[in-house]
């Protein structure tokens, strides 16, 4: 038999490319439009509305892709890259919160969650057609960019202000298709057509795959308790005594704990049930969201997010090939892309209320709301996982 290619260096880069840009999309978001003078609930709609319109966008487009040869993900990276470039653009000028302000922003986020439909697209495919990429050695080093990302740029915000956003958003959709001229010179032939006419719409999958479909409605209440937090950390972080600069380093901690787990993940976890694994990481996800409400300090913050390894990065690592091997191929694109997109689902849910409840609240009493909503999406979420077989 031939040698498979490996290709993991050349998706880490599309990985590592990608989750920067993430990084600065989400996780400084609050940061930027709270600079430019909003409030939690205007900035928690702004939010919605850009992960939302991303949440119908990825799906919409991957079920494209499962359902005609001819549309690839590489076909539609590019347009979505520019179409981002545009919005970073606007906000790069916009001098204060406003309807320019609130469009760009949401087109910024709602660009950006399609792009993972698509990069997620682009691994199966890339799977099928006879390359080898390690996910969790990939992923990993996604993860590690977002923490040299979320750590460099907290830094630079309090040192230069919050304009570095877009200019440094420009830079990183510059780099991300660097990565994928890269990968896609590297991929082995016929890479591009390794997609199939037999995709099904949305409503059929969705019918002909019930508990999968009950595991994403779980899925997206653990992802509004994780978002409750991650949309909102520099709320949570000021409530303790810290800064911006602390919350970067904070979102960078999160994102270094995660490391290990994706690194390891094919040598430690590669052969066990990934059913199993996701099941395991829907509980943490509950026992974090707790530990979150717990900490009353800038220490305790950090040591309840070493929980992120054994609910997030487990959940990451195990998720896309626990769908790879219970859903079609002909149905991978909108599998993957629906499995993303409760964890936006998620974050619009927290935008919105969450947003809210920070105005009337105090920190830690919206971190034990999460907790319990988090705690009934984990139950859910573990009934609707079923085993690795495909049906």
């Amino acid at each position: 038999m031939e040698k498979k290619k490996n290709l993991t260096v050349s998706y880490a880069f599309v990985q590592a490319a990608y989750w920067m840009n993430f990084c600065l999309t989400s996780g400084f978001a609050a940061v930027f439009l709270q600079g430019l003078g909003y409030n939690n609930a205007e900035l928690g709609v702004v939010l919605a509305v850009g992960n939302l319109l991303g949440a119908v966008l990825g799906p919409v487009l991957s079920s494209l892709i499962d359902r005609h040869r001819a549309i690839t993900p590489a076909r539609l990276i590019v347009p979505l890259l520019a179409l981002e470039t545009a919005s970073l653009v606007l906000l790069l000028f916009v001098p204060s919160k406003g309807l320019a302000a609130s469009a760009g922003y949401v087109f910024f986020i709602a660009f950006c969650i399609a792009l993972n439909s698509m990069y997620l697209k682009l691994y199966v495919d890339l799977i099928h057609s006879g390359a080898y990429i390690n996910y969790g050695v990939a992923r990993g080093m996604g993860s590690l960019a977002y923490v040299l990302m979320s750590v460099g740029l907290g830094a630079i915000i309090e040192a230069v202000g919050i304009r570095s956003m877009p200019v440094g958003g420009i830079i990183l959709v510059a780099l991300q298709l660097l990565a994928l001229f890269i990968i896609l010179r590297l991929a082995p032939k016929g890479q591009a057509a390794a997609s199939s006419d037999s995709g099904s719409g949305l409503l059929r999958f969705i019918k002909d795959n019930p508990r999968y479909f009950v595991m994403l409605l779980g899925t997206a209440l653990i992802f509004f308790s994780h978002n409750a937090l991650c949309n909102f950390l520099i709320n949570v972080t000021r409530a303790v005594g810290g800064d911006t600069g602390t919350m970067g380093y904070l979102n960078g901690f999160m994102a270094a704990v995660e490391i290990p787990v994706m690194l390891l993940f094919a040598k430690v976890f590669g052969k066990k049930n990934s059913g199993m694994l996701l099941r395991v990481a829907f509980v943490f996800f509950t026992l974090k969201a707790a530990a979150m409400a717990l900490a009353s300090s800038v220490p305790t913050l950090f040591a309840a997010f070493v929980l992120q390894a054994p609910s997030y990065a487990l959940y990451t690592s195990a998720v896309v090939p626990y769908v790879e091997k219970t859903i079609s191929y002909g149905d991978s694109a909108k599998a993957q892309s629906l499995a993303f997109t409760m964890t936006t689902v998620g974050s619009v849910m927290a935008s919105v209320i969450a947003g809210r409840l920070y105005d009337v609240m105090p920190p830690s009493s919206v971190l034990w709301i999460a907790a319990g909503v988090c705690a009934v999406g984990t139950v859910t979420a573990v009934f609707g996982v079923k085993g690795d077989k495909k049906s």
